[in-house]
């Protein structure tokens, strides 16, 4: 094995030996991590981080993702007149609409 691919399954041991806990705060609470994620432009998972003590990075290309499943995407190619397979341009459009709601708000 060279080098290089031991360095990547390095990594990958690593990140199988972490566990993920989950956590449940009332609504209120919820609400305040994340609104101080946002105010210092991190996770709400980092801002709990944070607070405990532990490291974390600010984040780099702040990005949301959203989970879709064929009917989703059935549903906004029709929408948008596309092939439901134009995952890149229904992504535009997606893109498109949320920055439109938000600017007739503003």
């Amino acid at each position: 094995m060279s080098k290089d691919s031991e360095g990547k399954w390095g990594l990958e041991k690593a990140a199988l030996k972490k566990i993920q806990l989950h956590f449940s705060f009332q609504a209120a609470r919820n609400d305040q991590i994340q609104h101080d994620a946002i105010d210092h432009g991190i996770k709400p998972s980092d801002m709990i981080r944070k607070i405990v003590g532990l490291p974390f990075k600010k984040i780099q290309r702040p990005r949301i993702g959203l989970s879709l499943d064929d009917t989703d995407l059935k549903f906004l190619a029709e929408k948008y007149g596309l092939n439901s397979n134009d995952e890149a341009e229904i992504k535009r459009r997606v893109t498109e609409e949320v920055n439109l709601h938000w600017s007739r708000k503003e």
